[in-house]
């Protein structure tokens, strides 16, 4: 049996922490926790993982007839278990100037339904906040999860550090594939080919080469971050709500992109506008989806986190939104442009086939207008000399 503390902020003074909880054991089957938080209520649960789902939690509450055990099912509120079990025993409980605390003994291995063996490896995961309507420990001002890479009794501490390797690792790979390098790459492809004329890298057009190098390494990390989540959650998560779907959206997404580029058409062939078109959407799209799952992993990570990296991706979006407008600029004003051309090459006469133009040399140029055959023209050739009279 070992003893611990766990809080946040980080490395606080214990009487400055906005949340902290100390544990020891007592005796043979017991372990002693010291809970202390600014809000109505603190709590720490004990998880097989870093989720709150199936999370066994101690809920410290400024109503102490609220105070007692609690088990979570999901990312919802968590049920109070009533009456509490004799394996639980809440003691020394106040709220003064807006600091709940309490001590709180438990059982390492009760034996009783929604209760962790805390002779297992468990994750920490500790939470202060308000009460809701009807006095319910609801509303988080913080929320912490993960905030412990080891169990209250540790067994295994190899296996639980690996988790958050994996998991932060992940979100660092998906971090730098879509926010860095995928957006490096599209810049290239769309506005220094111009810029980069005529130069050559490794035997292909400058602008191609780095777009397609850039391109390679976002897919070759969105790989690598998928496949180290995969491995953290021991294959596919069903309680990890839209991240895990927007999430296989993206890679989807962004595996087409280069099978699409070995077949496309070559310049000036038929089928390239349909190509470069598609490739743009695709392309798009899986770096919009990409956003939304880094946001999505944030979330899951810890709420709090999440709300700031909320306005970091709404800037990203109005960016985008800002670059779509300018696309949509650049094209009108192309195909302004190439009407303006088109009408001085044909100068300045009216380009309808129905009003026929007529050369000098010719005396009669009359245009009869036959609603079933069309335009007729009649023509008179004279020779040079009527023409110098």
């Amino acid at each position: 049996m070992q003893q611990g503390s766990f809080r946040f902020p980080d490395n606080c003074p214990d009487a400055d922490c906005d949340f902290l909880v100390t544990y020891q054991a007592s005796g043979d089957n017991n372990v002693v926790f010291e809970l202390r938080g600014k809000g109505n209520w603190a709590g720490v649960g004990f998880s097989g993982d870093d989720q709150m789902p199936d999370t066994d939690i101690l809920i410290c509450v400024s109503d102490i007839s609220l105070s007692g055990h609690y088990y979570a099912t999901g990312r919802r509120t968590p049920t109070r278990t009533n009456p509490t079990p004799s394996a639980v025993v809440i003691s020394d409980q106040s709220f003064n100037n807006g600091v709940v605390s309490c001590r709180i003994t438990r059982e390492v291995n009760p034996g009783i339904q929604n209760f962790k063996d805390l002779d297992q490896q468990q994750f920490l995961l500790g939470a202060i906040g308000r009460l809701a309507g009807k006095n319910v420990p609801k509303k988080f001002t913080i929320r912490a999860q993960l905030m412990e890479s080891f169990p209250i009794i540790t067994h295994s501490q190899q296996r639980l550090n690996l988790h958050c390797f994996l998991f932060c690792f992940s979100g660092i790979l998906m971090t730098l594939a879509w926010t860095l390098f995928a957006f490096v790459g599209l810049f290239t492809a769309r506005y220094m080919r111009q810029v980069w004329e005529p130069r050559k890298l490794l035997g292909e057009k400058a602008w191609f080469t780095v777009h397609r190098t850039l391109m390679t390494v976002t897919l070759l990390l969105t790989i690598a971050s998928t496949i180290f989540i995969f491995v953290k959650e021991d294959g596919w998560s069903d309680d990890k709500g839209a991240h895990p779907f927007c999430g296989m959206v993206a890679i989807t997404f962004a595996v087409i992109q280069p099978i699409m580029a070995a077949f496309r058409p070559h310049p000036g062939e038929p089928r390239r506008n349909i190509f470069n078109w598609t490739h743009r959407i695709v392309g798009f799209i899986a770096l919009i989806m990409a956003v939304v799952t880094i946001y999505l992993g944030l979330c899951l990570y810890n709420e709090d986190v999440g709300r700031r990296g909320l306005y970091a991706v709404i800037a990203f979006y109005v960016g985008e939104l800002c670059v779509l407008l300018f696309e949509v600029y650049l094209i009108l004003s192309k195909r302004s442009k190439e009407k303006r051309t088109s009408q001085v090459n044909n100068g300045g006469h009216d380009s309808n086939p129905d009003v026929p133009f007529c050369h000098p040399c010719w005396s009669k140029c009359v245009a009869d207008h036959n609603p079933t055959s069309g335009v007729k023209l009649n023509k008179t050739k004279v020779s040079v000399s009527d023409v110098r009279k």
